[in-house]
């Protein structure tokens, strides 16, 4: 999803690859019960290293499938498993990709905490709040150092970091959150850091960042984002199994800040609709929100192609003689305006089959809107230079069509028209994000006028029930 709060969100072409395998753990045994340190080099060069290896691999991969590159290599089983299908009548507990392929990640806590290796169930220490933990990617294994440094030796893991006090949180990567951490050796030889927890207490770190922290006179609003959030969830659990977790922490799926972005409006909201999620014919819904529709939101076919969802249709953002309800966004309307060298090297690193290294030799000789969807959003755009004709569709306009400012975020919309001038090109458009489902700066308008979460949800998913599947 989308960062409202920040109202310029990073783009969601995520595509990471960091594939958990599932073979037996071995670990090498904690520097600390040696009388000399043993380190990872040392061992290999030791000359019944090879043997060992061979020995630990059968054993790993005894009556367990291979990695899918083929590579036989220790890795963590028994790990908390990614949630899968979602169960009524059961507070899920889920799992959220906070960090992926990372070198190294530091966690500390707020209170006491006790680091473990889930493979053997050996506690391998406990600190007092602050004391940072800090852990290495060592190709399959993770080298772990206690406050002030010293090493614990190498583990398969993976490790969990678990706070003792029931308020207890774990800080990782400078926000707080709550439930556990997992550092796991992923398939790329990196380190992915996962925060565990249950969905009532995950959203109260999605929903503030996802529509910002509003007042009370808004906490319809708060609560119909409460209900999209949480139904996108249960719909999804079990998404990046293949990686070790349910959900990215991002807006891959939903922006989550954890403790460190709760509010308490949203808390109550989130309390109020407890379990609470939006079905069509008895199953949670595909729960799609974003920023700002200007106006009018898409039907999903439109967009991304498929065939049409009932609930997922376009709707006007206002009731018989009202104005827009999201039109007090500070992107209800935009104007980005490129320089033609400047669109000339955005489109040469980010048009498809591009090669950068040709950027120079990129000559742009027209720009041109072929097709546009039932509400004006572009659906074709055809660009002529001299490496030939590309014709973008959809959700790659927005990833092309880059804004010149620092970091290249993407185009707003595709919600726009287009101007030239005799030395640049100007798109002047209206809205944020995809334009499918929930308008959130809709939503804030609705409840604005006094309409209820129900009513809210109701508007913008046409036949929809809500029903309370877990207490």
């Amino acid at each position: 999803m989308r960062n409202i709060e920040n109202r310029i969100p990073a783009g969601a072409e995520l595509d990471r690859a960091a594939t958990m395998p599932d073979h037996a753990p071995v670990r090498v045994r904690s520097a600390r019960r040696t009388r000399r340190p043993v380190h990872a080099p040392a061992l290999i060069r030791t000359a019944w290293w090879p043997s060992l290896v061979l020995f630990l691999l059968i054993l790993g991969c005894a009556g367990r499938p291979l990695p899918s590159d083929g590579t036989a290599r220790p890795a963590p089983t028994e790990t908390v498993p990614a949630t899968g299908a979602f169960k009524p009548g059961q507070l899920p507990v889920i799992r959220i990709g906070l960090l992926v392929n990372r070198d190294s990640a530091n966690l500390t806590g707020t209170g006491r905490f006790r680091v473990v290796d889930r493979a053997s169930g050996e506690v391998i220490g406990t600190s007092s709040s602050g004391q940072i933990w800090k852990m290495q990617a060592k190709g399959a294994w993770i080298d772990v150092s206690a406050p002030g440094g010293a090493a614990q030796g190498l583990y398969t893991g993976p490790i969990q970091v678990n706070p003792l006090a029931r308020e207890g949180r774990i800080k990782a990567a400078d926000r707080e959150y709550r439930g556990s951490m997992e550092v796991v050796s992923n398939k790329t030889g990196k380190l992915t850091v996962v925060n565990i927890l249950d969905v009532e207490n995950y959203l109260r770190g999605v929903v503030p960042p996802e529509i910002g922290k509003l007042k009370e006179d808004r906490i319809e609003a708060l609560k119909a984002q409460a209900i999209a959030a949480r139904t996108y969830t249960v719909a999804n659990l079990g998404r990046r199994k293949a990686l070790g977790f349910d959900l990215y922490g991002t807006v891959a799926d939903q922006v989550y800040h954890g403790y460190s972005a709760e509010w308490p409006v949203a808390d109550r909201a989130i309390a109020e609709t407890r379990g609470m999620i939006a079905t069509y014919e008895g199953k949670p819904i595909a729960a799609q929100y974003s920023s700002t529709c200007a106006g009018e939101t898409e039907s999903i076919e439109d967009a991304w192609g498929g065939n049409p969802i009932p609930y997922l249709r376009s709707v006007q953002d206002r009731h018989r003689g009202s104005d827009d309800f999201c039109n007090h966004s500070p992107v209800y309307t935009w104007r980005v305006e490129w320089n033609k060298s400047t669109l000339e090297n955005i489109l040469a690193t980010r048009l498809p089959g591009m090669d950068p290294r040709k950027r120079g030799e990129f000559s742009l000789r027209d720009i041109s809107i072929k097709s546009r969807s039932p509400t004006g959003r572009v659906q074709q755009l055809e660009i002529k230079s001299n490496h030939g004709t590309t014709t973008l569709r959809s959700g790659q306009i927005r990833s092309a069509l880059r804004r010149p400012v620092r970091g290249q975020p993407m185009l707003r919309s595709t919600k726009f028209d287009l101007k030239f001038r005799q030395n640049s090109i100007v798109a002047e458009g209206g809205g944020y994000g995809h334009g499918i489902g929930m308008c959130q700066f809709g939503a804030i308008g609705m409840a604005g006028q006094g309409y209820k979460y129900d009513q809210i949800l109701k508007h913008y998913y046409r036949g929809i029930d809500l029903d309370r599947v877990y207490n």
